[in-house]
């Protein structure tokens, strides 16, 4: 097109890498290993290895299951902060060699390297840099450790047993320990070398300026705005997870802001867990991948080595609707025009269906402002509008307005737009939409606008779920616990049980809080329960995050916020 020419890339610009993974939109997590085993999440690195067998280990079901309900890479842990590793690694005694599994001769890295090159599934490690299990995990012998981890990631990502045929997408390097774990300055310049030596197009998670970022929480949830690009001075293991969460519009490096959460409220498997409800994780989705990055969901197998049946189910459940979100673009091919757009890049190109087909202004005066005619008046809730990342993300603020017998109505506004921006309103009647974009750091560059009816799973609802906390949020100081109550509002008149469960939000497990489970019953009659929700002490953050969750047996739930305050250095 005669346009790209013309124009010039604005800002850090995405390598071939993170618009692939922008593409790829799903990935999922798989947290296994020697906690499974202990029924806990983080590990204190002197768990028996003997411990670690699973009865029915099957790689092939976890990446089936996956590529069937739209997952498009898959990262493994292979190594949590407990040192377990899950291959026979020759740099330490803490790996599955030393466990009954396949005679001590198992490897469940080759195993899923296997499965993913059968299925043709994009692999990720994560090897977690904090290693409570080693003796060299100390500042006093910080140079001999960094020479431990580098050469483990050697010798998975040079060995051609692991991968998806050899390769790798993503290398996950956890920022996360625990309070009390040494400081460590890790040597991530000769880290980074070795990854690129072996994998060069595998993007690198971690607390440096890498091709991915932490969105800021464990709950999958990115904020809006949502730049993806940073300054590198803002980020350490203490970066705001405020910073984190939104980006920088000023940021000089393109960081892919990754929102991970587990389909459950532990990263590992637990029975006393269930997965989230359909509804939750849609509403997460909206607020990932319809902000415009990729959601990783973590899905643990079982001790048995399985995924579980609930967990299956949900995602099955969670892929049809997705597909059906998607199912019929009541604009396409639908006129649009526009106050303002270049003669080889008409308004037009929005609605054409074609990916690489896009407008652009002819001049840069603000705001911009086009309108969409779908021919008739049609019944939708849902519009989609995309950026084209690969010049560089420009919109920083946009209001979308319906026609209606009396003018225009408003339906959605969002600051950003950036990959994808997916804007879930009430159903209405229209057949004409208006956008504007009000706010933009440079020429917007649009590639996409449509509109869709969501199914009945993904409405905008505001029913209750008939379960009521006395607040919605509660603040307490670090360390300390809170009264939480809870109020049931219907089917007072039979008994009934009611799980509770912490959920990480900005806090991450064992930073701010530990999981708790638990079961409250209700006599026929009763409305209310309280219970004490213990928040942990910490250092480095003014104030971190958690949710407890209420969930009734038919999946309805409700959460309220615990804002920990840490007050010890004030």
């Amino acid at each position: 097109m005669k346009a790209n020419s013309e124009m010039a890339g604005f800002g850090p610009l995405p390598s071939k890498a993170q618009l692939r993974y922008h593409e790829d939109e799903l990935a999922a997590f798989i947290h296994f290993g020697i906690n499974t085993f202990y029924d806990q999440e983080w590990g204190n690195g002197q768990e028996d290895p003997q411990r670690f067998n699973p009865s029915a280990l099957d790689t092939d079901q976890w990446i089936r299951v996956l590529k069937e309900t739209g997952f498009k890479r898959v990262i493994v842990v292979v190594k949590h902060h407990d040192g377990f590793v899950l291959y026979p690694s020759r740099w330490t005694d803490h790996t599955i060699a030393a466990s009954p599994w396949r005679d001590g001769k198992g490897d469940v890295l080759a195993e899923v390297s296997k499965s993913a090159s059968k299925y043709d599934m994009d692999l990720g490690i994560y090897l977690s840099p904090w290693d409570a299990h080693s003796p060299l995990y100390h500042v006093e012998t910080q140079e001999a450790y960094n020479h431990y981890y580098l050469q483990q990631l050697k010798e998975i990502l040079a060995n051609p047993l692991y991968g998806n045929k050899g390769k790798f997408v993503e290398v996950w390097m956890d920022g996360a320990r625990g309070e009390g774990a040494q400081k460590l300055v890790y040597d991530y310049p000769a880290w980074l070398a070795a990854i690129a030596e072996a994998q060069s197009d595998a993007l690198v998670f971690s607390t440096e300026a890498t091709g991915i970022r932490w969105i800021g929480n464990e709950n999958g949830r990115a904020g809006d705005p949502l730049w993806q690009k940073v300054n590198p001075n803002q980020l350490s293991e203490h970066t705001a997870p405020a910073y984190l969460n939104h980006g920088d519009p000023d940021g000089t490096v393109y960081s892919l802001g990754e929102a991970d959460v587990s389909i459950r409220s532990g990263w590992f498997y637990h029975t006393s867990q269930r997965p989230k409800s359909l509804a939750d994780l849609l509403d997460i989705y909206l607020h990932s991948v319809g902000r415009g990055t990729p959601l990783l969901l973590n899905v643990p197998p079982t001790e048995e080595g399985l995924l579980a049946a609930a967990d299956v189910e949900r995602l099955q459940e969670f892929h049809e609707a997705v597909t059906a979100l998607y199912a019929a673009d009541l604009a396409l091919g639908a006129e649009v025009w526009a106050d303002s757009e270049h003669p080889d890049c008409p308004a037009g190109h929005l609605t054409d269906g074609r990916p690489a087909a896009f407008w652009m202004p002819a001049s840069d005066q603000q705001p911009f402002t086009l309108e969409l005619d779908l021919g008739q008046d049609c019944l939708f809730d849902t519009v989609e509008l995309r950026e084209d990342m690969a010049q560089g993300q420009r919109v920083a603020s946009f209001y979308l307005e319906v026609e209606k017998e009396r003018g225009w109505a408003a339906f959605a506004a969002g600051k950003t737009i950036g990959y994808k921006r997916l804007l879930l309103g009430d159903a209405v009647w229209a057949r004409r939409l208006r956008l504007v974009l009000t706010d933009v750091q440079a020429p917007p560059i649009l590639t996409k606008w449509s509109v869709y009816k969501a199914p009945q799973s993904m409405e905008k609802r505001s029913c209750s779920a008939a379960l009521l906390f006395e607040r919605p949020t509660y603040h307490v100081a670090s360390g300390q616990s809170v009264q939480v109550r809870l109020q049931r509002q219907d089917g007072l008149t039979i008994p009934e049980s009611i799980r509770l469960v912490t959920e990480p939000g900005t806090g991450v497990h064992g930073v701010a809080y530990q999981d708790q489970v638990f079961d409250l019953h209700f006599a026929a009659g009763e409305a209310f329960k309280e219970v004490g929700i213990a928040s942990l002490a910490f250092s480095g953050e003014r104030s971190l995050d958690f949710y407890l969750c209420a969930s009734r047996p038919d999946g309805r739930q409700s959460r309220t916020k615990i804002i920990v305050r840490n007050t010890a250095d004030e």
